[in-house]
């Protein structure tokens, strides 16, 4: 008999359809697993406004994590009742960047929660080899953080960030002090934020890093200067995705500075670049995207970095809708479903 699980479905609308689809049963390589969390990423808004691309009818979420329901017959790696994350994308293994080493620019890339169906669901069915176990003492909600925290180690990496850096963050939702906790991990001396949300300055300053500045009040360049002898920031991030912050960043930066497009911005914005100042402070402007070959390290990392408060707000399957709209409005930090319950939906 087919078993039905409710799922939030994206159907080609900007709005979630929510659905009793069939339990995929795990073939030979495949592992069902029961969904404890899943996160909504920048990404999954922008899919939505249709600005980025997914294959409907599919369920989103590809930040996520649970419990192992059932595993194929070929399957060795893990067994029912283990806890997991996933990291959610295939690669070709045919295409340039697989071929050079570069699978997370793998030009015909699939993923769960984009092209296959993912996270914002009862159960999700994968592949054995995108499943990992989680060290003691990780809680499965913090583990649904892990493809996004891989993707802040892949920026932080580029960056090169080192001992005695200033690094400036513009944004200061769940990437960016994520980005601020690895940043100190390397050594960064001192860590400035710039954000306009109020509640989230706050909740920046509860996580420890003192200089969170609204813009709107602030000479963001002044106070940078103030604090570097008047030179910039050694690293500056823009975590926002918006052409404000992306256009500022480079105006922060030091001589021999690095910036990092890390936030989501939708394709086809632009922004401005003074040409002679990348060449006069020779500049390095780096993107990053996704989180090649970094899942696995970033899981041992998590227990240690102090992640209780990351995730602000839980929504059950039949909510995600109203998750959505929060987390467009910026509700809190990071906002999750539990397919499974419990959840709050206060937002």
């Amino acid at each position: 008999m087919t078993r039905l699980m409710n799922a939030a479905v994206f159907d080609g609308t900007e709005t979630l359809d929510l659905r009793q689809i069939p339990v995929q049963e795990p073939g030979p390589d495949e592992v069902l697993l029961r969904i404890d969390t899943a996160t909504i990423c920048g990404t999954d808004l922008h899919i939505l406004e249709r600005k980025f691309e997914a294959k409907p009818p599919v369920v989103l979420g590809h930040e996520f994590s649970g419990h192992v329901e059932a595993v194929g017959d070929r399957v060795t790696t893990c067994r029912p009742g283990d806890a997991v994350s996933v990291e959610p994308h295939i690669y070709c293994g045919c295409c340039k960047p697989c071929r050079i080493g570069k699978p997370h620019l793998c030009i015909d890339r699939l993923a769960w929660g984009i092209n296959l169906n993912g996270g914002f669901a009862q159960y999700a069915t994968v592949r054995h080899d995108v499943v990992y176990q989680l060290p003691e003492g990780l809680p499965l909600e913090q583990a649904a953080l892990a493809e996004l925290l891989g993707c802040v180690m892949n920026g932080i990496e580029r960056l090169n960030v080192g001992i005695g850096d200033t690094v400036v963050i513009l944004g200061g939702g769940a990437a960016g002090i994520l980005l601020a906790k690895l940043a100190e991990k390397c050594g960064a001396a001192q860590i400035i934020f710039s954000e306009p949300n109020a509640a989230r300055r706050e909740a920046i300053q509860g996580f420890g890093y003192e200089l969170a500045f609204d813009p709107a009040t602030t000479d963001l360049l002044d106070e940078v200067h103030s604090r570097t002898g008047g030179l910039g920031a050694d690293v500056v991030i823009d975590a926002a995705g918006v052409p404000a912050t992306a256009a500022q960043a480079p105006l922060l930066a030091c001589y021999a500075g690095r910036v990092l497009f890390f936030g989501v911005m939708a394709p086809g914005r632009m922004i401005e670049i003074e040409p002679n100042l990348v060449f006069a402070r020779e500049l390095a402007i780096l993107g990053s995207i996704r989180n090649p070959f970094t899942h696995h390290r970033i899981l041992q990392l998590m227990p240690k970095l102090g992640l209780e408060g990351i995730i602000t707000h839980h929504f059950g399957v039949e909510n995600t809708q109203e998750a959505f709209d929060a987390a467009r409005r910026g509700v809190g930090l990071k906002v999750a479903i539990r397919p499974n319950g419990p959840a709050d939906a206060t937002a």
